[in-house]
């Protein structure tokens, strides 16, 4: 028995050398990686690099700006901490950029920080949206200088107003103002009006002309275009069936409006929207707004998803937001109104609805932005429009007339 022992201590003692040489080699190829990582990623963490083309600059307020552009050249993967300049605030602000190198596959991604700092600045004078000249007032009531005045600015919600002059409201009379509009960077409007001062005030007689719809067709009448009408609670009852054989193609129902965080229906809408149908036209909405809050407006876009209950509509949802003679009054700024634009796209968009923006020319030249992405809905009563952007549809007229109608009604084309 202890020969045999004997022999076998010496293979023992070779398979502890040979173990033992494997965990040495082991050792020293995990020591050489490990050597090679850390110099890989001290190499590669050297050689991180980002060049920015400017840095401590000025942007205007509201401006878009990709955070990419104000990369020069870079060593690595560059990833700045927003898409874009935060531009909705005035003053000053960073984007931090951070640059990736990975080595080794990926595993390891030495990195480095750059700091992009700019100041978000307000240059833009308010806007003097109606000057108020001419204006005239009943004696004996109190003077309310919102009534007669409109205006606002990009980016303050309730600009400084100041007013040399007075208005006898006792006294028949003209009485000269200055009118003075500041915003908190200090940009000044300024204009001279005078109010005149009557028993009563004037009373309006509308002897426009009237247009046919036949007429309306056959004047501008080519190819690519449909004509229509848009119809609210206004136009009483609707004979859709009459409407359509008159050469209407389609129609753009009000679904309502919302006013002081309400939202009322069309009393119509539900006998438009069902009779527009059966008769064979084309369908879109649109929701007349009052809203200066994204809470009213989201939930007047959910009233208006709800009573929709899924039905299709041919054509999108218009935003009409177009109080624009008391703005003053919302204490929101022109950024403000745009971003109400942006809730209700989203919200319809949620819904399966696309959604157009309704504006004016005034309002869509200096109020309206990204108009080149949104969907517009042209309103300017001419013979031809003057808006220099892209607009989906042209509502043209305001006092045509078609058969299954009676009084005037808005007149479109679809492009």
């Amino acid at each position: 028995m202890r020969s045999d022992r004997y022999k076998e201590e010496p293979v023992k003692k070779k398979k502890s050398k040979t173990l033992l040489i494997v965990l040495i080699v082991i050792a020293l190829l995990l020591a050489a990686i490990g050597g090679l990582a850390a110099y890989s990623y001290k190499t590669a963490k050297d050689s991180i690099s980002l060049t920015l083309t400017d840095n401590d600059f000025k942007v205007e307020f509201g401006e878009e700006h990709a955070a990419m552009d104000y990369v020069a050249e870079a060593e690595g993967e560059v990833t700045p901490s927003a898409k874009t300049l935060d531009t909705s605030s005035i003053g000053d602000k960073e984007i931090v950029y951070t640059v990736v190198k990975p080595v080794f596959g990926g595993i390891l991604k030495p990195s480095g920080e750059y700091t992009l700092r700019y100041s978000v600045v307000d240059t833009v004078a308010p806007m003097m949206i109606h000057s108020g000249d001419g204006a005239v007032v009943e004696r004996g009531t109190e003077f309310d200088l919102d009534t007669v005045v409109a205006y606002g600015d990009n980016a303050d919600p309730e600009p400084d107003v100041k007013v040399d002059g007075e208005v006898d409201m006792s006294k028949n009379g003209s009485y000269p103002l200055h009118v003075t509009v500041t915003d908190a960077s200090g940009n000044k409007t300024d204009w001279d009006l005078t109010v005149e001062v009557a028993d009563s005030a004037p009373t309006y007689e509308d002897d426009r002309d009237r247009t046919a719809f036949a007429d309306f067709v056959k004047t501008y009448k080519g190819e690519g275009k449909t004509f229509g009408i848009d119809v609210s609670e206004w136009q009483n009852d609707i004979d859709f069936e009459t409407v359509k054989k008159a050469g209407c193609e389609f129609v753009i129902i009000r679904v309502g409006y919302n006013l002081e965080g309400k939202f009322n229906y069309d009393s119509k809408f539900e006998e438009n929207f069902k009779n527009a149908k059966a008769a064979g036209l084309k369908v879109g909405l649109y929701m007349f707004s009052y809203d200066n809050s994204a809470e009213t407006l989201t939930a007047a876009a959910d009233e208006v998803i709800k009573k929709l209950d899924g039905e299709t509509l041919d054509l999108p949802i218009a935003f009409d937001w177009e109080d624009f003679a008391a703005f003053q009054t919302y204490k929101m700024s022109f950024y403000d109104l745009n971003k109400l634009y942006d809730v209700f796209a989203k919200e319809m968009k949620s819904a399966g609805y696309d959604t157009m923006l309704y504006g004016n020319l005034i309002s869509l030249n200096n109020v309206w932005a990204d108009k080149d992405t949104r969907p517009i809905w042209l309103a300017q009563y001419a013979d031809k429009p003057d808006y220099k952007g892209p607009y989906m549809m042209w509502q043209a007229s305001d006092t045509g007339r078609i058969d299954g109608i009676d009084g005037d009604v808005d007149m479109d084309i679809l492009y």
